[in-house]
């Protein structure tokens, strides 16, 4: 149960997650402080909105009077504003264990699986804010349709949120809704194998709440397995369940193409005409994402004027580092995208080339943390076929998360790896993000589509390039 709330200190406050959190409790009148390793732009937005950021994470920097404490997954346990706060005596949270404490007994919409979360979560936000619903959403992404970008502030009794899988953070919620995208093995350094990563989605599926809904994408092996397990025990529970794809469910989105630039499908319910949608955002995986994102707002409410969803899908930009068109350098568009498996890679070259067929594809890749990239070698090799050119970066290594016996994997082997089957292949190791600058430079040509990609550093990069020139 969570204190009074009155004073609350946010630890890593920079953090999509942490940092949308922060801007909730000040709109709800909270006041709020937070630290961070680094300023950048979430951090000088939080400013905005009347929070105390400090940069560097020092004991001194926890306020005399706060009441709870909210941290990121990324701040490691020897912290020291968390562990001064426990020492204290002050409740400390994880932002996915606070968030649901906060709308415990409130309606919950969770989107979760290992891809496409992001994407998904802000289609079905924007698509219940068109229907006139009011839902509080919080993002792991930022959009341009909301105020806040990776906050819409609403009723505090219907919480749309994107449910992290690492950690086991989507188990902080008990969903009245809940979207299940896929599932396939990812964070290596949280779950030892395929096994304990199905493991958590089964424990979540036993969390939807007596007489909720379960949205699954039908196409996805994993997900029919999990649910084909779990019949007995839904039915038990009098949940319902809806199955969302393109060859198999109940409702199905057919034909997707790329059509004056816009990418159009037609979603199906029993082989009947539902609804034509049109999307800016590109790619076979986003027509599935906004399948989803569709089919859980008519599960909240049944009667959703769908003319009103494909409008707002019509005019939806897309997502701050989803397939995100930064803009143009050298006569070439720069696009920053946040994959990093190896099938968010293999879906967004994808979808640049079925989008532009006739154009060259760069793709600048940073990896991201040396165990992914260890544990999942054999699936980056051929993920990157669709790029005519790729330069790839050094792995970026996340703060607190590094172990020592990773500390020898390299970007350099992919490379050489992918080298040694096509010695021909235009792949090259081109170091740290500094060098990385200077070779891409020299490699985009006009009217390339140039791809910089990676959950790390690497969006600076394409910022920098747009800005700077």
């Amino acid at each position: 149960m969570l204190p009074d709330l009155k004073r609350v200190h946010c630890i890593g406050i920079g953090g999509i997650h942490v940092g949308a959190v922060a801007k909730l409790l000040r709109s709800r009148g909270v006041l709020i402080s937070g630290t961070d390793t680094v300023e950048h732009e979430l951090t000088q937005d939080l400013r905005k909105h009347g929070v105390d950021v400090k940069i560097g994470h020092d004991a001194s920097h926890l306020p005399s009077e706060t009441d709870t404490v909210i941290y990121s997954h990324a701040v490691p346990e020897d912290n020291p504003e968390l562990v001064a706060a426990e020492e204290k005596g002050i409740p400390c949270f994880d932002t996915h264990t606070f968030l649901g404490q906060l709308f415990e007994g409130k309606d919950q919409i969770v989107v979760t699986g290992t891809h496409g979360k992001s994407t998904t979560t802000s289609l079905l936000g924007v698509a219940l804010e068109a229907i006139g619903a009011d839902p509080t959403v919080v993002l792991g992404t930022k959009i341009a349709s909301f105020p806040d970008g990776n906050l819409r502030v609403g009723s505090p009794d219907l919480l749309v949120v994107e449910g992290d899988e690492y950690k086991r953070h989507v188990l902080s919620y008990e969903p009245k809704i809940l979207i299940l995208n896929n599932i396939e093995y990812d964070h290596p350094d949280a779950f030892k194998d395929l096994d304990a990563y199905r493991a958590m989605f089964s424990e979540l599926i036993e969390l939807v709440r007596d007489g909720g809904i379960i949205v699954y994408n039908a196409d996805d092996a994993e997900c029919v397995k999990l649910i084909e397990s779990k019949i007995d025990f839904l039915k038990e529970r009098e949940v319902s369940i809806l199955s969302v794809g393109k060859d198999q469910g109940v409702i199905r989105f057919a034909n997707p193409a790329v059509i004056d630039g816009m990418w159009r499908s037609s979603l199906r319910a029993m082989s009947s005409d539902y609804l034509d949608f049109d999307l800016q955002i590109p790619g076979e995986m986003n027509i599935r994402n906004a399948a989803m994102a569709i089919t859980g707002t008519v599960a909240f409410n049944d009667e959703a004027d769908l003319e009103k969803i494909k409008g707002a899908f019509a005019t939806f930009p897309g997502c701050w580092r989803r397939f995100e068109r930064v803009g143009v350098f050298n006569g070439a568009q720069i696009i920053s995208d946040y994959g990093h498996h190896p099938t968010e890679v293999k879906a967004t070259l994808d979808a640049a080339k079925k989008t532009y067929p006739d154009q060259r594809i760069v793709l600048c890749y940073q990896p991201h943390h040396r165990n992914r990239t260890k544990g999942l070698f054999h699936e980056f090799l051929t993920s990157f076929d669709q790029a005519d050119v790729v330069l790839m970066s050094e792995i970026y290594d996340v703060p607190g998360r590094e172990a020592k016996e990773d500390a020898a994997v390299s970007s350099q082997q992919i490379v050489d790896a992918i080298k040694e089957e096509d010695s021909n292949r235009q792949i090259e190791f081109v170091g740290a993000l500094d060098s990385t600058e200077q070779r891409l430079r020299e490699a985009i040509q006009p009217n390339d589509i140039v791809i910089l990609m990676g959950a790390g550093t690497v969006d600076q990069l394409a910022r920098k390039l747009v800005m700077n020139g």
